[in-house]
């Protein structure tokens, strides 16, 4: 269910695995990506949701400032969240994919724990989302 829609991003629930897909279209301006991300940390925390897939693909490089804020913001929504996984879907700029490790490392500094995974794919990204949790096997139960 499309729950946001704009020219430079799309948010879309996944009622049945309940799970959040932002898709940035292309690149943003500065306002347009808050408008977006503030859209996000609404939903997220409305709808109590443990899973969220960012698909930065189109994005571009953020600007310092928008660093910030994000960070910033990323705390304080994530704090107040059932976040448990976050799946980012990154191009294949070494710059993006520095700047996404670096902004979730500050940010797990000051949040509770989630696991984050980085795919170069939407469907990879998915499955990892999606895949039932299946339980840990010992060598010595085999």
């Amino acid at each position: 269910m499309k729950l946001y829609s704009t020219s430079f991003v799309e948010i879309t629930l996944d009622v049945h695995n309940q799970l959040l897909l932002v898709n940035w279209l292309r690149p943003v301006l500065s306002d347009e990506y808050r408008k977006g991300i503030e859209e996000t940390g609404r939903v997220l925390l409305a709808q109590s949701l443990e899973k969220l897939l960012v698909n930065n693909q189109r994005m571009g490089v953020l600007t310092v400032d928008d660093q910030g804020w994000l960070a910033k913001i990323s705390v304080e929504v994530i704090s107040k969240s059932n976040l448990k996984q976050l799946a980012i879907v990154s191009s294949t700029d070494v710059l993006q994919q520095i700047t996404n490790e670096v902004l979730d490392k500050k940010v797990k500094d000051e949040t509770p724990y989630f696991d984050t995974q980085y795919f170069i794919s939407e469907e990879d990204a998915l499955e990892w989302l999606i895949m039932p949790l299946l339980p840990r096997r010992y060598w010595w139960e085999q």
